[in-house]
């Protein structure tokens, strides 16, 4: 039986594994210039947890490969989308 994502625990693994490049939440301060924040990546038209994860798993350069576990990345995908302003 497969748990349901946890947004949570894709905020932790956000702040841990990818606040070095991008604004992570509204509170973090500093991030590297021309790296999307995770709200504009929740807003990109017709974005959904499927196309964040494959952007993970398969990053376009300077994104590194990230070491993370399909939990891990369903939990990060889910927080992201959580960022999502409401229609």
């Amino acid at each position: 039986m497969t748990s349901l994502p946890d947004p949570e625990r894709g905020k932790e693994l956000a702040q841990r594994l990818c606040s070095n490049c991008h604004l992570v939440t509204g509170e973090q301060e500093h991030a590297v210039a021309d790296v999307p924040s995770f709200h504009e990546i929740a807003n990109m038209e017709g974005q959904t947890a499927g196309a964040i994860m494959g952007k993970i798993v398969i990053p376009k350069h300077p994104m590194p490969v990230i070491p993370i576990t399909k939990s891990e990345l369903n939990d990060l995908a889910a927080y992201i989308m959580t960022l999502k302003d409401p229609q």
